[in-house]
């Protein structure tokens, strides 16, 4: 789900300048960054679903949990009526879950069992098939890709999405691909140090 935490201080420096929205000129792209990605509000299901997680993984403030959270606000933010969650486990589940409470949200272990939805997350070890979920996502929607750097299969599949057609503005954010399929925003590419 994570990259290894020795890798953790590497990636954040090679990608330091690519922090909190600096040089995003887009008023989306900016808004999304400052206001889902690098939202510290607690938001009002974090506590409940705190308890997913061991006591120290919270104190410690690990990535498994700032994943987590993400995954969280990226379905709020969505606002889905409907959501297909592609091979995840149980935590993931609940965290959208309890971010898009009445919404339909469906369960399936490959992309091809994938309809149109509002919201789609794929899992990283089906990662390779997301591209084929590209022409189904309505402009409304999002779709969130988890583990696009753990190795050449999964980038090369994560590049195929950005370069789509379909595909408007993409944001990498090592662990996680966001794209979104609306185009009168101009097609862009954004790195964010998450």
């Amino acid at each position: 789900m994570t990259r290894p935490l020795l890798l953790n201080p590497l990636v954040w420096m090679r990608r330091f300048r690519h922090r909190r929205g600096y040089g995003v000129h887009s008023p989306f792209a900016f808004n999304f960054i400052r206001g889902v990605v690098y939202e510290r509000t607690p938001y009002y299901a974090y506590a409940t679903l705190a308890r997913q997680h061991p006591w120290w993984m919270l104190w410690l403030r690990l990535r498994p949990v700032a994943c987590c959270r993400l995954l969280f606000r990226l379905a709020n933010y969505a606002e889905a009526r409907t959501a297909w969650l592609v091979g995840v486990g149980d935590t993931e589940y609940n965290y959208v879950r309890a971010a898009v409470t009445r919404a339909r949200v469906e369960r399936c272990s490959r992309c091809a069992d994938v309809r149109a939805a509002d919201f789609v997350l794929v899992a990283a070890h089906a990662a390779a098939e997301a591209p084929a979920v590209v022409p189904l996502m309505p402009t409304h929607a999002m779709l969130v890709v988890e583990g696009i750097h753990d190795d050449a299969t999964r980038l090369e599949a994560w590049r195929r999405i950005e370069a789509d057609a379909h595909t408007g503005v993409t944001f990498d954010l090592w662990d996680y691909g966001i794209a979104f399929f609306d185009h009168r925003l101009t097609k862009q590419r954004y790195v964010v140090n998450f």
